[in-house]
C-alpha cells in the first residue's frame, strides 16, 4: 500500500513538472514573438513639403529723404510757406536781408551821387566850350578846338565811373537778399520758436519708404529685391514692394541680439511716423529630422516610396532642404529600416 502511494506521487510530480516548463517555455515565446512584432511599424505617416514661415516684424513709415534747410543769415523779409505744405522742387520758401551789406549799399549811393554830380558838371562845362567854339571866329576856334576835345574825354570819363559806380550798386543789391529754394519735392516743417527770428525749415520728401529691423540670425534670409508684403497694423492699407537697401551696420547699442535696419518703398496711402506690418516669404523648405534616415529621405510619388540622398543643411534646430524636394511634394515622415525602395504604403 505504501508502495503504490509513492509511485502515484512521483508519477503526478512528473505531470506537474512537464506542464510547469511547458507552461513556462509557452510564455517566454510569447514575450520573445510579441517583441518582434513590436519593432516592426505597422504602417507610414507622410509629409507634405512647404516653405518655411514668412519672417515677420514690426516698423514706421518714414521719408525717404530728411535735411534741415540752411537758412541764410539776416533779416526775414518774407516767408512764403507754412508748416505742412507741400513745395515742388526750386520753390521760394523765404527770403532774407543782408543787413551788413546795406551799410556797403548806402556808401555806394554815395559814389553813385558824386560820381552823377561829376558827369552833370562835365556835362555842363561841355555845352558852354561848344557854345563858345560856335560863337568864335576862324582863328579863335583853332585853338578852342583843343578845349572842345578835352571836355569830351572828361565827360566820357565822367559816365564810364558813373556806370561803374551803378553796377556796383547792383551787385550789392543782388547780395542783399537771398531766397531759400527747396531742393526737391516734399512737405516743409517750419519752426519758429528761433532766437534769431528766422524760422528753422525741415524738408521731408514726397516719396515714403518703411524702415524695418532684421536680427543677426535672420540677416542672411533677405536680399535686395527681396518680395515683401507691407500693411497698417490694422491690416489697412496694404501693398506688396520690394526690399530696397539692407545696411551693414546695425543699430542700437550694441547689447543683447543686434538687428540691422533695411528699407522698401511705400505708396502715398501710407502715413508718415505710421506703425506697420512687414512679412517676407520665405522660399527655404524646412523638413522634420525624423524624415531623414541613414541620410536618405524618402519621397512619395503615385503612392509609392522613391529613395533620395538627403542634400540638407543644419540650421539651428531646423533642418532645410537645398536640392531634391519642392513644395507640394510627400516624404516618409518616419522611414525606418523595413521601408523599401519603391514599396507602396497609404499615404
Amino acid at each position: 500500500m505504501k508502495r503504490r502511494t509513492k509511485i502515484a506521487l512521483i508519477t503526478t510530480g512528473s505531470f506537474l513538472a512537464v506542464g510547469l516548463l511547458a507552461v513556462t517555455g509557452l510564455t517566454t515565446y510569447n514575450k520573445m514573438t510579441g517583441k518582434a512584432q513590436a519593432t516592426k511599424k505597422v504602417g507610414y505617416q507622410t509629409y507634405v513639403a512647404t516653405y518655411t514661415p514668412a519672417l515677420t516684424m514690426t516698423g514706421k513709415v518714414m521719408a525717404s529723404k530728411t535735411q534741415t534747410l540752411n537758412v541764410p543769415s539776416g533779416k526775414l523779409q518774407t516767408l512764403n510757406v507754412t508748416d505742412g505744405q507741400v513745395v515742388k522742387n526750386g520753390d521760394v520758401l523765404l527770403t532774407v536781408t543782408n543787413t551788413e551789406i546795406q551799410d556797403a549799399i548806402d556808401a555806394q549811393n554815395d559814389v553813385i551821387n558824386k560820381a552823377n554830380r561829376a558827369a552833370t558838371n562835365a556835362a555842363t562845362s561841355l555845352k558852354n566850350i561848344q557854345q563858345g567854339y560856335g560863337q568864335a571866329n576862324t582863328d579863335t576856334k583853332s585853338s578852342l578846338k583843343g578845349e572842345v576835345v578835352q571836355a569830351q574825354q572828361t565827360v566820357n570819363d565822367a559816365n564810364a565811373e558813373l556806370q561803374e559806380a551803378q553796377n556796383k550798386l547792383v551787385e550789392l543789391q543782388n547780395k542783399q537778399t537771398t531766397n531759400l529754394t527747396a531742393p526737391f519735392d516734399g512737405i516743409i516743417s517750419v519752426d519758429n520758436n528761433t532766437k534769431d527770428g528766422i524760422p528753422a525749415l525741415t524738408l521731408n520728401a514726397s516719396q515714403k519708404i518703411l524702415q524695418a529691423n532684421i536680427s543677426e540670425y535672420d540677416y542672411h534670409k533677405i536680399h535686395s529685391g527681396d518680395q515683401l508684403v507691407v500693411s497698417g497694423i490694422d491690416g489697412s492699407p496694404t501693398q506688396s514692394t520690394t526690399v530696397d537697401k539692407i545696411q551693414q551696420i546695425p543699430n542700437g547699442d550694441g547689447k543683447g541680439t543686434t538687428y540691422y535696419p533695411f528699407t522698401a518703398n511705400v505708396k502715398k496711402d501710407f502715413l508718415y511716423g505710421q506703425s506697420i506690418k512687414v512679412e517676407i516669404p520665405q522660399r527655404d523648405i524646412k523638413i522634420p529630422k525624423s524624415a531623414i534616415y541613414k541620410n536618405n529621405i524618402y519621397k512619395v510619388i503615385d503612392g509609392k516610396v522613391s529613395c533620395i540622398k538627403a542634400d540638407v543643411t543644419q540650421s539651428g534646430t531646423s533642418t532645410i532642404v537645398n536640392s531634391g524636394i519642392v513644395k507640394g511634394e510627400k516624404i516618409v515622415l518616419n522611414p525606418d529600416s523595413h521601408l523599401k525602395n519603391g514599396e507602396s504604403i497609404d499615404d
